[in-house]
């Protein structure tokens, strides 16, 4: 498109791995101009990548540029994908997280039009020459024949003979065609009463019979939603208060963060139900999420019976097709609710008058792999950009996030009495090294037995929480004691006795149960440790007669197996409930009066500094799990470790001790709250080439940074030096000044080619959650 000389030029980020955008002039032939936010194809060398707008850089004579500026080559997707006012957003994270502004929109939007899986039309069949002289109202006669009156008009009216299969297919078409009122009908509806059906429904088509179009179809992904308690009559005298102290901040278009500190059972859903309508009263939009698909369940029925069609759902438990429907109806501002897991904080949400992140404590807020985000910072970086308030909801508060409220970043609201006045559940340590069990080949106390035993008795229901998943972690070789590993990953491996496989779960890789060790050829191998799979046998072992369901992520592997599973305990099918993480939090079901905690320090073993946090936030919050009903509830918690306070202060729920405790432990090491951190990570097949990398890395850090307010940690093999046969290494900087670790990973990443060979993998990991 040309003006008086000049052309149009655009802003693109190219779903490469380059940290600039790209300039591309107008389409060849095209005369209208491209809107920012729209999706596209460019030359980048020999190649044609996607690319997104980002707007128009200006109009110049290409003459007098000092590059050569190639046409985008095919426009993917004119309606824009997202709003401009997220870009600045998108850059932010490009620059904080250090990866490439292209790719950081690669992950933020679901799909690239025009890939198999974005396409949203189905084919409607519809009937052409019926409406001749056989008319339309004649069809149910004709249909209740057998269809015979519609083949003998075609045959009398325009000498058309039909097969047998043809004929078939036409009387299925004209019996659904009445059944749905004579409008068109999708061609799944009959290519699954009669599989042969596509070849016949072509000729049909060919001889003008029928006619094939094209209608949009969008993908219902409410197709299985869990029955909801009704709205309370009354909120809690502490409900109100904290309603009272956010709702007025929705008007006002300020930033205000907001720490909603409330144990379990609190009604902290009903605060965010109530803070949702409030902003839709205003006119605004609201973003809630949920660090994963598991915990989105319940809450997503609570959101759908509340606002039914004006709530979308973003994750990866829908198909594609449905989480570019849903995508597509909160762009074009159809839908005024979005809930979502971590990638849902990209939602085109505009005009937001609340954003809401529950169980805002969880790691799995953090991506691990490419764009390393952690959705619960950008859910407060949005608010503060689009300037609305943000709640941060936890029965157990991120170390972090309390620390914030204490030095008045956020205002912290606290919740301490359950719904009703609940009393929170009665919780019971077993040290496991001195209790005597009379079963000690099985993973249960005697206390443990009784106590499920007596709930049985009761009518009541139970859950059984186990932080692994399989039947035993690990293999352990009698003779030498060596534990079997996966040959590609230095971990593990793991018995499934179900599939009668020994597995890794990084990799994915197994092998045959029946195996010899490979250091000293001894055949006598045994499964050792605890995991939900033996935990299941051990229980339809101790209790026959129980309805029993597993729920880890072998079993919950579909998302609707996982919504029937927890249907059947909200219906009281099941007494017995075993799982893995995906069962500690979130769930509401007021019958589960009993909860066993069969390993509580299973975590407190793994090199993390965060371990200790991660084990008092999981116990309380599977505490919470027992005793949401009219009876108290009771807690088993079996440890070999009762005296570490992480799980005598979860005996009790109490978070601030456990605050105290565990910032004294981090302060004179220097961990957070009291610093920041980056991981850098170093992989690849060639151990030599991997620890060179990583060695010239840290080495050149140093020579840029000799002041000593940032502390360079390493290199040294990462606490998983092996996976999927990538040899790994690794470096932490530790400092309290955010800019002078950026200026350095930087400064790194500028000499990444020189340092780094193209065997060799760099990556940035910015405010690590997971150090291994």
């Amino acid at each position: 498109m040309t003006y008086k000389g000049a052309i149009v030029l655009y802003e693109v980020a190219v779903d490469a791995p380059l940290a600039t955008t790209l300039t591309y002039s107008q389409p060849v032939e095209r005369v209208d101009p491209l809107p920012t936010g729209c999706c596209v194809r460019v030359p980048l060398g020999k190649r044609l990548v996607v690319g997104y707008i980002l707007g128009v850089v200006h109009h110049q004579n290409l003459d007098e540029q000092p590059f050569t500026v190639k046409p985008i080559a095919e426009v993917l997707l004119e309606s824009p994908l997202f709003p401009p006012a997220l870009i600045p957003l998108y850059q932010w994270i490009a620059r904080y997280y250090l990866y490439p502004i292209g790719k950081v929109l690669r992950t933020a939007i679901p799909l690239t039009p025009g890939s198999r899986s974005s396409q949203r039309v189905r084919a409607k069949m519809r009937s052409v020459i019926s409406p001749g002289p056989l008319l339309l109202s004649q069809l149910s006669t004709a249909v209740d024949h057998g269809g015979d009156a519609v083949v003998d008009h075609l045959q009398r009216n325009y000498s058309i003979t039909l097969k047998p299969a043809e004929k078939k297919t036409l009387q299925l078409f004209l019996s659904i065609f009445c059944e749905h009122e004579q409008h068109p009908i999708d061609r799944l509806l009959i290519t699954r009463q009669y599989p042969g059906a596509s070849p016949r429904l072509r000729r049909l088509c060919e001889l003008g019979i029928l006619e094939e179009t094209d209608e949009q179809v969008i993908r219902d992904p409410f197709s299985r939603v869990m029955e909801t308690p009704l709205r309370p009559v009354q909120l809690t005298r502490e409900q109100k208060a904290v309603l009272e102290t956010v709702l007025p901040t929705l008007a006002t278009g300020n930033f205000s963060p907001f720490l909603l500190h409330g144990v379990t059972g609190c009604g902290k859903t009903e605060v965010y139900l109530q803070t949702v309508q409030h902003a839709l009263d205003l006119g605004k939009t609201a973003l809630i999420l949920v660090p994963e698909i598991a915990l989105a369940a319940q809450l997503e029925s609570h959101f759908y019976a509340r606002f039914g069609a004006q709530l979308a759902i973003l994750h990866s438990g829908l198909s594609d097709g449905q989480r570019f429907d849903q995508w597509q109806a909160v762009r074009s501002g159809k839908v005024s609710v979005v809930l979502g897991a971590r990638s849902a904080v990209f939602a085109p949400l505009e005009n937001i008058g609340v954003i809401i992140v529950d169980e805002e404590h969880e790691p799995a807020y953090k991506q691990e792999d490419g764009l390393r985000y952690n959705a619960r910072d950008l859910a407060v970086l949005r608010a503060k950009m689009t300037g609305c308030p943000v709640i941060l909801g936890s029965a157990t508060p991120s170390v972090v996030s309390y620390f914030h409220s204490m030095q008045d970043k956020y205002t912290l609201l606290t919740m301490t009495t359950r719904v009703k006045e609940q009393a929170l559940p009665l919780v019971e340590i077993v040290d496991l090294t001195t209790t005597k069990r009379s079963r000690p080949d099985l993973a249960f106390s005697d206390e443990l037995i009784r106590a499920v035993a007596e709930t049985l008795h009761q009518g009541k229901q139970s859950l059984l929480f186990v932080n692994r998943r399989g039947f035993s972690p690990f293999m352990l070789c009698r003779d030498c004691g060596f534990i079997l590993q996966c040959q590609h990953c230095h971990v593990s491996l793991t018995l499934h006795r179900k599939n009668n496989r020994l597995l890794c779960h990084y990799c994915g890789a197994g092998q045959p149960v029946h195996t010899i060790c490979p250091v000293c050829h001894s055949p006598r191998i045994t499964g050792m440790g605890i995991g939900s799979e033996r935990v299941e046998e051990e229980v339809k072992q101790l209790f026959p007669e129980a309805r029993v369901a597993r729920l880890d992520s072998d079993t919950a592997v579909k998302r609707n197996y996982y919504l029937k599973v927890l249907q059947k305990i909200q219906a009281r099918e099941i007494d017995i409930l075993i799982g893995t993480q995906m069962i500690a939090k979130g769930l509401h079901f007021p019958h589960i009066t009993l909860v066993g905690v069969i390993w509580a320090d299973s975590g407190l073993g793994m090199p993390d500094y965060k371990s200790a946090e991660r084990t008092f936030a999981l116990l309380a919050q599977v505490t919470g799990r027992a005793g949401r009903g009219e009876d108290r509830g009771r807690v088993i918690v079996q440890t070999y470790q009762p005296h570490h306070y992480s799980i005598v202060l979860a005996q009790n729920q109490d978070y601030q001790a456990f605050f105290t405790s565990e910032t004294a432990v981090r302060r004179p090491l220097g961990y957070p709250p009291f610093s920041r951190l980056v991981n850098i990570r170093f992989s690849g097949l060639r151990e030599k080439q991997v620890e060179e990398a990583a060695r010239q890395s840290a080495s050149f850090l140093r020579q840029q940074h000799q002041h000593g307010q940032v502390e360079i940690l390493g290199p040294s093999p990462s606490p998983l030096p092996k996976l999927k046969n990538h040899i790994r290494w690794q470096l932490l900087l530790k400092s309290p000044s955010s800019p002078l670790l950026h200026a350095l990973c930087e400064a790194l990443s500028s000499e990444k080619k020189r340092i780094c060979p193209s065997s060799v993998t760099m990556s940035i990991d910015v405010d690590p959650e997971n150090m291994m």
